[in-house]
């Protein structure tokens, strides 16, 4: 009984380190707290291998200066018990709390829709429907080339992410929904999906 007390206190401690870091929108914090979060949740190799991906590839994606790909952070994330989300930048400073969608503008408005289809799109898992939202909110932005200058990317590299790239570094879209006004954040996965992941 103690130990489940234990780790869900532990999970709890971790959902906190990983949603400051990503609050940050700074690739080092995050990759820092996802290694922190590793090593705190029985190490490397036993990480590695329930993410099925390579021990030497999840030591170095956190660690070096580029980072991991996307489905790599998704892959660790989950398997640490989380799924990403994505919100408005505002709505983690106030705890996660919705917001009154009174007096939004327009763009605000979008943002808010984008963040929740990003949202589903994780909460699927399919990267076929992430990267149709990426390209559905990339099509909605006024001006391609002055959207790109927010990000790390260029306008020809933005429309190749999800086409040519099928699976982009994490930082790129990290890029993105920063210029959106966006983040990421954490949040638990439900009971249900943690006993089907342990059945895996």
């Amino acid at each position: 009984m103690a130990s489940k007390r234990n780790s869900a206190s532990g999970s709890k401690d971790v959902e906190r380190l990983l949603n400051s870091a990503f609050e940050t929108s700074d690739m080092q914090n995050i990759c820092r707290a996802v290694d922190a979060a590793v090593l705190q949740s029985g190490g490397v190799i036993e990480i590695a291998r329930a993410a099925k991906i390579d021990r030497v590839t999840l030591y170095r994606a956190f660690r070096l200066e580029r980072g991991p790909t996307l489905d790599n952070m998704i892959k660790v994330l989950r398997v640490l018990g989380f799924r990403l989300i994505v919100e408005l930048r505002c709505e983690l400073a106030s705890g996660h709390e919705e917001l009154p969608k009174v007096g939004w503008s327009a763009g605000r408005k979008r943002a808010a829709a984008s963040a929740r289809r990003f949202t589903a799109a994780f909460k699927s898992g399919k990267m076929d429907e992430l990267a149709e939202v990426f390209k559905q909110t990339l099509r909605e932005q006024e001006n391609v080339a002055e959207f790109a200058g927010k990000t790390i990317r260029t306008r020809e590299a933005l429309y190749r992410v999800f086409t040519q790239n099928p699976m982009p570094r994490f930082r790129t879209l990290l890029s993105f929904l920063n210029a959106l006004e966006l983040r990421f954040a954490v949040r638990r996965l439900p009971r249900s999906e943690m006993l089907a992941k342990t059945l895996e």
